[in-house]
């Protein structure tokens, strides 16, 4: 079993907590190049039931940066783009909101 605890939407916000059964599934957290600029790409929190709107707003407020919800193109997962390489600080946000530290696979772009 693991745990989850991700940012709600709505006017009041809140923290919305549960209990899945099975391992925890991958979050995959990299930094790439989207038209010149520099990005960091976090997807795979689909799994967690994670309510992209809240987690977008949120990570917008934490890290005064532009973010995107990326919509997902047939065979590929839902995610957030941040702009700029701010994939530490996205870890460390991601483990306060109750992602499993081993869940999370960092890939930093080298270069």
């Amino acid at each position: 079993c693991h745990r989850v605890a991700m940012p709600e939407g709505g006017a009041a916000g809140g923290i919305r907590r549960r209990v899945r059964p099975g391992k925890p599934p991958n979050v995959s957290v990299r930094t790439d190049t989207a038209q010149g600029h520099a990005v960091t790409l976090v997807s795979g929190l689909d799994a967690y039931g994670v309510d992209m709107a809240a987690m977008a707003a949120d990570l917008k407020k934490v890290l005064a940066a532009s973010v995107t919800i990326l919509e997902d193109p047939p065979g590929t997962q839902k995610g957030v783009m941040v702009q700029g390489f701010w994939d530490v600080a996205v870890i460390a946000h991601l483990q306060k909101a109750g992602i499993p530290t081993e869940s999370l696979q960092h890939q930093a772009k080298k270069g």
